[in-house]
């Protein structure tokens, strides 16, 4: 079947609509297991003080975790950086809790997530996240990261958020999902990988970060309608997207930079994928930890994963 075909039949609202119960019945069961363990690990984050909450959502990449560790200690965002682990390899889950330990970040293990899409995993995640942590946090502010998008520089993430309900990475619909939101839009979503919000503007909606393909929206669509199509112009602030060139090792090409200050790797989970034109594996992944490390992260000699 093509992809063309294939695209097509994601994008049919019957087809979506049904994909979205069988999603919804699944996360139910998905919803309940752990969720103890989150209370009590709800009731560790309030005791810290800190109202303001980013969770990132790892997956089985170390050495990504270890970057994100050691630039929310070097750049201040006025965020509390929390890790919630979704990797499907029990290693990298070892080595993951060990880094933040070693960091004192605070550490959260997922209950084992069965979904295979990356896109449906990560948003179920963060469904998860919200359901069993934040709504037993009540923070002022709380957000989402992606685990390979980290700060290079101070970026006041609270300050951004001042007199606004929402704000992040703004999406509208498009064939590969990679589009920035216009005027002309009349669906739109915060990407799961970069949103923030005011917990007292969400805490009686029934959040969903799942995409919605039907919609064309990744990561995030789900919050269209109970969320999104409520707000207005002036309860959004967003960043801008642009793209930074990189050349290392004989290797060139770009990576996401989000109003200049928050870099993004990308597709660093999935060995299939690559934002340089020159993809040579585990080989390629060291040089780029060499070149984030040098460059943003004063050099290896804090790095914690040597080999990625």
């Amino acid at each position: 079947m093509s992809k063309k075909i294939r695209d097509a039949i994601s994008r049919n609202r019957v087809v979506g609509r049904l994909k979205f119960a069988r999603d919804r019945l699944f996360y139910r069961y998905f919803r309940a297991r752990g969720a103890a363990r989150a209370r009590e690990f709800a009731k560790t984050l309030r005791s810290s003080g800190s109202s303001r909450l980013c969770f990132t959502i790892a997956f089985n990449t170390p050495w990504v975790i270890d970057a994100l560790t050691k630039a929310w200690q070097v750049h201040p965002t006025g965020m509390l950086l929390v890790v919630i682990d979704n990797s499907s390899n029990e290693a990298a889950r070892t080595s993951i809790e060990d880094i933040c330990r070693q960091r004192g970040v605070p550490y959260f293990g997922l209950p084992r997530n069965r979904e295979r899409h990356w896109s449906r995993s990560h948003g179920t995640a963060v469904n998860w996240v919200f359901d069993n942590i934040v709504r037993h946090v009540r923070p002022e502010l709380f957000g989402f990261i992606d685990h390979d998008c980290f700060p290079i520089a101070p970026f006041d993430m609270p300050g951004r958020m001042e007199g606004k309900k929402v704000f992040g990475l703004k999406f509208g619909p498009t064939e590969n999902f990679r589009y920035k939101a216009g005027s002309n839009d009349r669906q739109w979503c915060l990407w799961g990988g970069f949103c923030f919000f005011r917990f007292s503007a969400v805490e009686h909606i029934t959040m969903d970060f799942t995409p919605r393909m039907e919609l064309g929206l990744d990561t995030g669509g789900g919050n269209w309608l109970p969320l999104y199509s409520h707000l207005t112009e002036k309860d959004v602030a967003t960043v801008e997207m642009t793209f930074m060139p990189v050349a290392f090792g004989g290797a060139t090409g770009e990576h996401e930079l989000f109003d200049g200050t928050m870099f993004h790797v990308g597709g660093s989970s999935y060995a299939q994928q690559t934002n340089t034109r020159h993809h040579r594996g585990p080989e390629h992944r060291q040089l780029l930890s060499d070149y984030i490390w040098d460059k943003y992260l004063g050099g290896v000699g804090d790095r914690l994963v040597s080999t990625p």
